[in-house]
């Protein structure tokens, strides 16, 4: 089953686009949706090293709701900061640790921090150890590290499914660089 679909998540997508595309039901275009649904990720699987390996969709879905209330709360945080004044802002560069692990999980948290307006992710380290986010305006780094690692981090480890060791887990909060 997997020669022939390789991402059965990808085709599905797929052609539920397509005919959400096409706006149309018809044989004709759930045939032409079929087929670009098994023709591209057949095409593509070898290239999608990275597997998802969600353990936990409902943990997704809530984390998904959590990110989409804070990118509209944030956009209007934003907003008075920058409308304010200036020497009102003070913006922060600083370096967290990570309890997450793996490449994706990763990925998806620098991700979310640089869509959530007022924040963004510069870099992780090449172990995916630390990752270092420039805050618009931080008066506590502590308190700016604890809401990333309580609202989006913890709920992305149980998303997929990781445990915190106790040794790994972050001690300190942060570091300004």
């Amino acid at each position: 089953m997997r020669r022939i679909l390789p991402q059965p998540l990808l085709s599905l997508i797929l052609l539920i686009s397509w005919l959400v595309i096409n706006n149309s039901i018809h044989p004709g275009s759930i045939v032409m949706g079929a087929i670009v649904a098994l023709v591209i990720p057949w095409i593509t699987h070898r290239f999608w090293e990275i597997r998802a390996g969600v353990k936990n969709p409902a943990a997704l879905a809530g984390y998904i709701g959590v990110v989409l209330v804070d990118i509209i709360r944030a956009n209007f945080v934003v907003a008075r900061q920058v409308l304010g004044p200036n020497r009102a802002l003070h913006s922060q560069l600083f370096e967290m640790e990570l309890d997450l692990q793996g490449a994706l999980p990763v990925s998806i948290l620098a991700a979310t921090i640089t869509l959530t307006p007022g924040t963004v992710s510069c870099r992780i380290s090449p172990d995916q150890s630390r990752l270092w986010v420039h805050a618009l305006h931080a008066d506590d780094l502590s308190e700016e590290i604890a809401e990333i690692k309580q609202r989006y981090e913890s709920r992305l480890i149980r998303v997929f499914g990781q445990t915190v060791d106790a040794g790994h887990a972050s001690s300190n909060p942060g570091a300004e660089s």
